[in-house]
């Protein structure tokens, strides 16, 4: 039945932003060779290329993806972060100039940039650029305005061998109630008089923590920045090794979800390493601190601190072949804090070696809860990629597991600039969870991995298509849940208790078009349509009409189609 389902659904709709879930800054060329672009920025709007037509099916990707390098990566032209001959100046002479300092700012250019035309390689640059997402809309039925205000300031630059970026952005939104609900669902936890948790500060994914705004609407700002800096090896010790400190987002895979990390929570402060072996050969490690979003009940700081743990990954890459991509994956949840007690981080919190922390801990001890998890791509013709991971974090007393499958065709029917996805995600009822709820696959309050959180199995479809700078895409979700999204005790409580079911079937089905004005800082304007159903057993039937009108330069991911 659920084959069935998953092809209805293929047959049915696409693709949204697949492109910009694939690993960019990893896919490394021989360094020592003139870097060579299979797709390239367009240079004008009769360009036949836009940066969505980077290509998707390449998975020679080495490490952990940073999704967020694939929107800086485009609108600044650095196709390779290894690859320090590439730089917004290479872009640059292929355009037609226009006529007016506004109209090159609104169509071609960033808003400032300094490019060092002296330097060797001119590998010396910075770009500055507003960010904007103005949109306005409302429900069906609805008597309030729904809308998203940010407003935000970006710098990004690289000095020869060292990257930087930073940016800060400021919202106020109004979501729809589905929405809404499961943002207060997952607000941060406070002790009261009788010793229980209430919740307080609804949470907003990829947002943060926020406060009210209008009685019903939300006020939030969040920040991102890193400094990388890269080592080329020349061969002899290995190709290259990347060191980067920050708080981007990482997602590993090639679908919309991921089953072994995603970008759905929030930004956490992390260090990562990345050693690019050989061609065949690639690991990546991530060491960062994560957080439950529970007040302490005992400090001496004027406001209570949230609880602290560590997470660290290690993700091993091996490539038989320029097509296909095989990862292994394992993650650690360590235990730092509770309400009253406090520990030092555990010194395999370090460890460098795969696998390790899951040999030592098992699958959960007092110390640490492990993971493990295997990622596969396989690119057929140039065309097709089909992708899949499969994800446990127990196999000893009761089997949990997280499974993916999915395909990608670009150019789909021989037609240019048309992509198709699908993807079939499934997860049992107590995946990602822990015996100690402070150790469950979350950050944030948020899942680390799959957005439904566990106990689900999913459908998803879509497809994009654009002709120069218009474009239309389509978005279907179909799954159906052992809780609602407001309602994720399963996930959030310990492993062991017993939870009630209360059985979900959704559908959510979104319509985009949009043009595109400036492919460097992917400044468009878009009109968007929503469509929900969903039944519950004990909710009954509901249903969401959604209709958006807006402006924006498209940044980070923000999963809201649940």
């Amino acid at each position: 039945m659920r084959l069935i389902w998953f092809a209805f659904v293929l047959f049915y709709t696409g693709l949204n932003d697949v492109l910009a879930q694939s690993s960019l800054h990893a896919q490394l060329v021989e360094l020592e060779k003139p870097h060579t672009k299979t797709f390239v920025l367009p240079m004008s709007p009769d360009a036949k290329t836009l940066p969505w037509r980077y290509n998707p099916l390449t998975p020679r990707f080495s490490s952990v993806a940073t999704r967020f390098d694939y929107y800086q990566s485009v609108r600044n032209g650095l196709y390779n972060t290894f690859d320090f001959r590439s730089g917004p100046e290479q872009l640059r002479a292929a355009y037609v100039p226009r006529s007016s300092w506004l109209g090159r700012k609104w169509n071609d250019e960033h808003f400032f940039e300094v490019i060092d035309t002296t330097a060797k390689e001119k590998d010396v640059w910075v770009v500055i650029n507003p960010i904007v997402n103005i949109q306005g809309g409302g429900q069906r039925g609805g008597e309030e305005r729904l809308y998203q205000n940010t407003r935000g300031l970006e710098a990004h630059g690289r000095i020869k061998n060292l990257e930087f970026y930073t940016g800060f952005f400021e919202n106020q939104a109004r979501f729809a109630a589905f929405q809404q609900d499961y943002f207060h669902a997952q607000g941060e936890l406070r002790l009261n008089s009788a010793g229980e948790y209430v919740v307080s500060n609804a949470v907003v994914p990829m947002g943060g923590r926020t406060k009210p705004f209008q009685e019903t609407a939300l006020d939030y700002a969040s920040s991102v920045s890193y400094v990388r800096y890269t080592h080329l090896l020349g061969g002899k010790y290995g190709k290259a090794l990347r060191f980067e400190l920050g708080n981007t987002p990482n997602f590993v895979g090639w679908g919309h979800r991921s089953v072994l990390l995603s970008d759905n929570s929030f930004n956490a402060t992390a260090f990562k390493l990345e050693f690019e072996i050989t061609d065949k050969w690639s690991f990546t490690k991530i060491n960062a601190k994560h957080l439950n979003l529970m007040r302490r009940q005992f400090t001496t700081a004027v406001e209570p601190p949230f609880e602290k743990k560590n997470y660290s990954a290690h993700y091993l890459v091996y490539r038989p072949t320029k097509n296909t991509t095989i990862g292994l994956f394992e993650a650690t949840i360590y235990f730092r804090e509770d309400s009253v007690q406090s520990r030092w981080m555990h010194p395999l919190y370090f460890n460098p070696i795969p696998f390790v922390n899951t040999a030592v801990f098992g699958w959960e001890n007092q110390a640490a809860k492990s993971l493990v998890g295997i990622n596969f791509a396989q690119q057929i013709r140039n065309k097709h990629l089909i992708f899949a991971q499969f994800a446990t974090d127990e196999m000893s007393t009761s089997m949990q597991y997280a499974l993916q499958l999915g395909w990608t065709w670009s150019d789909a029917f021989g037609l240019d600039n048309l992509i198709i996805h699908g993807e079939f995600n499934t997860a049992s009822e107590r995946m990602y969870s822990a015996n100690n709820r402070r150790m469950a696959y979350t950050h944030f309050n948020l899942p680390l991995a799959h957005t439904l959180g566990n106990g689900f199995d999913e459908a998803i479809g879509r497809i994009f298509y654009h002709y120069n700078k218009w474009y239309i895409q389509l978005h279907a979700v179909l799954y159906q849940a052992d809780q609602p999204m407001e309602n994720q005790t399963h996930l959030f409580t310990e492993r062991t208790s017993s939870a009630i079911n209360d059985r979900q079937r959704v559908s959510y089905n979104e319509v985009e078009m949009g043009y595109l004005f400036n492919p460097r800082t992917q400044l468009s304007i878009f009109a968007r349509g929503v469509y929900r159903y969903s039944a519950g057993e004990t909710q009954g039937i509901q249903t969401t009409a959604l209709f958006f009108l807006g402006i924006r330069n498209r940044l980070f991911n923000q999963y809201t189609d649940f």
